[in-house]
């Protein structure tokens, strides 16, 4: 399985950033879009590394974010998509509090993009799309943030979905921010296929703000797990993916935009 980064906060030299993310997974069975970032840097992208995004089979966008979702805007109509997965919650209205309410949701209006009102599948919970590709959502969790809201009061992001790729008796999990906690996402994956092995995580995890302890702790719980590749992404934040680097070496990929990697 090969993954392909096409948005990212960074990119390679020849290639363009956005604080955003999107990636292209060539699953031996599928082409799967995880997320669009927020514009067209994507498909720009794509182009760069010969990636024809218009044979994908599946777009799964992770949660109700601008820097997510809006990049299905400019995906072009003429496309082979079979489903655009997406929580059932995540068009609600979203804000992240600066020294204003910053409207944070997804950039278009539900139902405005005809080729998407064809192909949209709104899910709650768990769900098995296909053979060896599931999506689980609806995270419960202890909500610490204060930034994020939803209709007046703190986001719980309920909405945000983990894709699930499964290979033989091995699992790759990839999520779009882990505001839940990427250890609880982890932990609910685990629930979920208790015999499977995780192999593969590939994550933005919110860390930007977090301590030094914070980050340790879950260094602490993903070494656990045993992964073999840990890709952290977008709003992990230098810090943690520096630290990341330092405590799992060569487990570490600190991939950019432009980037490609077999998994």
């Amino acid at each position: 399985m090969k993954i392909s980064i096409l948005a990212n906060d960074k990119a390679l030299p020849d290639f363009k950033s956005e604080h955003g993310l999107s990636v292209h997974i060539n699953h031996p069975i599928y082409q799967i879009l995880f997320d669009t970032g927020y514009t067209n840097v994507y498909l720009q992208n794509a182009k760069k590394l010969g990636i024809n995004l218009s044979t994908i089979n599946y777009i799964v966008l992770s949660h109700g974010h601008y820097d997510h979702t809006g990049g299905v805007r400019y995906y072009p109509a003429g496309n082979s998509v079979k489903q655009l997965i997406i929580h059932q919650d995540a068009y609600f209205p979203k804000y992240a509090k600066e020294s204003y309410l910053r409207f944070n949701g997804v950039p278009f209006v539900k139902g405005s993009i005809p080729w998407i009102n064809r192909v949209s599948k709104e899910i709650v919970g768990y769900e098995r799309i296909a053979p060896s590709f599931s999506v689980l959502g609806d995270i419960v969790h202890k909500n610490t943030n204060t930034k994020f809201y939803l209709d007046g009061a703190l986001d719980d992001f309920h909405d945000e979905i983990i894709l699930i790729l499964e290979e033989e008796n091995e699992l790759s999990l990839f999520m779009g921010c882990s505001h839940f906690n990427v250890m609880n996402g982890i932990k609910k994956v685990q629930e979920k296929f208790p015999e499977k092995r995780l192999k593969n995580l590939l994550a933005g995890m919110h860390l930007g703000s977090s301590s030094i302890s914070d980050i340790e702790e879950i260094a602490n719980y993903i070494e656990k797990c045993n992964f073999d590749k840990i890709i952290p992404l977008h709003c992990t934040g230098d810090k943690a993916i520096e630290y990341f680097k330092t405590r799992f070496k060569d487990k570490c990929f600190d991939l950019k935009a432009g980037d490609q990697l077999e998994i």
